[in-house]
């Protein structure tokens, strides 16, 4: 699964995990336990993302070809239409 910004992704992660910090410092949540679930918080971020991208990346591609398509058919028209001008004249 590929993302194009992994620092989004961990920043992500961490502002998942921030709210486990109190209870860290507190001695309520063992700092094994925490990284844990900083790197299951990772993992759900990273997944979240590669989604994302992929969104983003299914309508990007699209957008593109029927750009390239316009063209085309521009391209097309103009040389029909230079076609025709020259076997009128």
């Amino acid at each position: 699964m590929r993302v194009n910004r992994p620092e989004l992704v961990l920043v992500a992660a961490v502002a998942v995990s921030l709210p486990m910090v109190p209870g860290i410092l507190s001695g309520g949540i063992d700092p094994t336990a925490a990284l844990v679930r900083f790197l299951l918080a990772l993992v759900v971020c990273w997944v979240g993302g590669a989604l994302i991208n992929s969104v983003f990346t299914r309508y990007t591609e699209a957008s593109q070809r029927a750009e390239v398509l316009r063209a085309v058919e521009k391209a097309q028209q103009r040389l029909i239409e230079q076609r025709s001008e020259s076997a009128d004249a």
